[in-house]
């Protein structure tokens, strides 16, 4: 899955009455299209009455090889939910939010949060500095720097990517490592021979052939070409690391699992929230951030990781979090 890019603004996808002003509205529109996304296909709809504000899932986006039961698509609404609680306590407001049409009494399937300016009130510091990350995250495909994070940046990040729904945890110690990196390894391999989802990936490769949806796509550059990330988006000439090696540099990255009790609707768009949170808290503490979700839409790889880890649930999103490599100045003569 390619989450790198934020991408512009769908035309149509936001509609206003009363009660926003248009800066208001402006500033919410941008903060939930810089929301990461599934092969940047932007699976939400943003509509503003009122001081209230809707996301609901867009049901005519769909890939059917990468993302066949939705996870990923729900996963990007989650991610949206987040920007859109952040745009709104950035405008001064504060922001009540209600999951699903069951919270905000709608008979909308589509629905996917609700969230309601109720009284003014002044974001945390903690909500600023994630709000103003909105515009710098991005996806890093590439090995990090070799600085381990600090201990209070791990713990800050996993307290970001939990909540009353989410679990998430490290991946700890060689052998867990080697355990993913196996793991990882097969579902990358049933990837690539796998014709049918290479064509579909194929298709949204904006400098491949075919059609891609307007302000969607992914680049080329996008496809990890070494280190964890390799495995992570794997295209039909993809060069696969071996396991030992993998196993290698799983060990010395940050990379969280998030899982949770159930496997519904629910819990991924709840995935969703947790995981931007968690990459905003990572951008805001200078650090960069990547998602790995291609190997978890494998049936098997999800019980696998369940099974050989322990984990409390079902895992939805693997994160990896670390320093970039510095680029090299360029010497002036």
């Amino acid at each position: 899955m390619s989450w790198l890019r934020p991408h512009r603004r769908r035309a149509g996808t936001s509609t206003t009455e009363q009660g926003w002003s248009p800066e208001e509205v402006h500033s919410l529109e941008d903060a939930v299209a810089r929301a990461p996304s599934v092969h940047n296909t932007q699976p939400w709809e943003l509509t503003t009455s009122d001081r209230t504000a809707l996301l609901r899932e867009r049901s005519d986006v769909a890939l059917e090889q990468h993302d066949p039961e939705g996870r990923d698509r729900r996963l990007s609404c989650g991610a949206a939910v987040t920007n859109l609680f952040l745009g709104v306590r950035a405008l001064g407001w504060a922001a009540l939010v209600r999951r699903g049409p069951e919270e905000s009494e709608s008979d909308d399937p589509r629905l996917v949060a609700t969230v309601k300016a109720t009284n003014r009130q002044q974001p945390s510091v903690s909500e600023g500095q994630r709000f103003r990350a909105i515009t710098r995250r991005t996806s890093y495909r590439k090995p990090f720097h070799e600085q381990r994070l600090p201990h209070v940046a791990r713990e800050a990040l996993l307290a970001a990517g939990s909540s009353s729904d989410v679990h998430a945890r490290w991946i700890t110690g060689i052998e867990e490592a080697r355990t993913l990196a196996e793991i990882l390894g097969y579902a990358a391999r049933v990837h690539r021979k796998d014709r049918h989802y290479q064509r579909e990936l194929a298709m949204w490769l904006v400098d491949g052939q075919g059609g891609v949806d307007p302000g969607g796509g992914i680049a080329s550059e996008d496809l990890g070409t070494e280190g964890v990330a390799a495995v992570g988006l794997v295209g039909s000439s993809s060069r696969l690391p071996d396991e030992r090696h993998l196993a290698e540099w799983i060990a010395n990255e940050s990379i969280m699992v998030l899982t949770t009790s159930t496997d519904d609707p629910a819990a991924h768009f709840r995935t969703g929230e947790a995981m931007q949170f968690a990459w905003l808290t990572a951008t805001s503490l200078g650090l960069a951030a990547s998602v790995i979700t291609q190997p978890l839409n494998l049936t098997e790889v999800r019980a696998g990781l369940r099974d050989r880890l322990g984990l409390p649930g079902p895992p939805h999103a693997l994160l990896r979090f670390g320093y970039p490599v510095p680029v090299p100045s360029q010497r002036r003569f």
